[in-house]
């Protein structure tokens, strides 16, 4: 394809996707535009369309394939919809980026991921996290080896997600699982990324603290173990406003804790402090601040234009859907569950 603006569609526009995606993402992306947004009736999207410039709207997914021309769609839906969703845009040779979590089980993503080869398009999973300026710059420091052989590390996510009617995070019948399948799998995914090793064992415990959710947890907490010899802490929440929200990674010299890559906003700071008596301050980055939804969809367009695979791809989703049934897993039985075995 010679380089131009992809053009794209959005299914599930009012959610996120208006929220963070197309304001910050896909409307300032250099290389891409927004062509056209579809939601579901009752849900504002005329107004929605107001706000993006007139750009044109529907209320189905077949009409909009149908009536526009595009190139990508990003897909930001519940999970358990995706499947059919993706079928459609890949049918008509569309690639597509679509919202973590690919779908609620394991072989629902691997089906998802094999649509998608099967019609020859690109497919990309919505990690944007990865893309903040300081995972960036986490994964460089321990690449280098500033903080000598990795040896455990530590993500935190929380906030307040009061039972709200409709919210299908909540449900178990439509999220498989709450906190854990929501953000747990941003949180475990980072560590991946920044360390850059995988998960190959699980251990976790999941339950409601606080709010009384249909069937899923409030508050989730997995001791996961890495390729590399190194224990990880994936501690979340749908509880607390307290939460700092850290990333932390010990090695053998030194040890780097970084505020702000946990969430949707840029900024933060990364502190890298000698691990010996007084934890000095070996270097210290602050957040440059680009939006890393911005860096999302223009990797994801750069795949598209260029023919490359796309940073965060299909094998990411699949991947992360079986880090997260490893978790529920070690959660249901109180064993300890091995990634071999998913």
């Amino acid at each position: 394809m010679a380089e131009a603006n992809i053009r794209w569609g959005v299914v599930g526009a009012t959610g996120i996707a208006d929220k963070r995606t197309i304001p910050e993402g896909i409307i300032p992306a250099n290389n891409s535009e927004l062509a056209a947004i579809m939601s579901l009736p009752g849900t504002g999207v005329e107004q929605l369309s107001e706000k993006y410039g007139g750009v044109p709207w529907f209320t189905e997914m077949e009409e909009m394939l149908d009536s526009v021309e595009l190139d990508v769609c990003y897909i930001a839906t519940p999970p358990y919809t995706h499947l059919e969703q993706v079928r459609a845009c890949a049918e008509r040779g569309l690639h597509v980026l679509c919202e973590k979590p690919l779908d609620i089980t394991v072989k629902g993503a691997e089906q998802i991921q094999q649509v998608c080869e099967d019609a020859g398009v690109k497919l990309g999973i919505g990690y944007m996290m990865p893309f903040h300026h300081l995972a960036v710059e986490a994964k460089r420091l321990v690449e280098e080896g500033t903080l000598g052989q990795i040896v455990s590390a530590r993500a935190q996510f929380g906030f307040d997600y009061p039972p709200m009617e409709g919210a299908f995070r909540q449900t178990k019948e439509l999220h498989r699982g709450g906190v854990f399948m929501d953000v747990g799998n941003h949180s475990a995914g980072l560590l991946e990324f920044v360390m850059g090793a995988r998960v190959d064992a699980a251990m976790a415990m999941v339950e409601n603290v606080v709010h009384n959710y249909k069937g899923v947890e409030d508050t989730a907490t997995a001791i996961l173990h890495f390729d590399n010899g190194a224990v990880g802490i994936v501690d979340t929440s749908f509880c607390t406003d307290a939460a700092k929200n850290l990333l932390e990674i010990n090695g053998a010299e030194r040890t780097l804790v970084a505020q702000g890559i946990l969430g949707q906003t840029p900024g933060g700071v990364l502190q890298v402090v000698e691990t010996y008596e007084g934890a000095q301050e070996y270097l210290r980055i602050e957040s440059d601040c680009r939006n890393m939804y911005q860096e999302e969809i223009e990797a994801f367009a750069d795949a598209v234009i260029n023919d490359t695979n796309p940073p965060m791809d299909g094998e990411e989703g699949v991947w992360s859907q079986r880090v997260v049934e490893a978790v529920y897993q070690s959660a249901e039985t109180g064993k300890l569950v091995r990634m071999a075995d998913i």
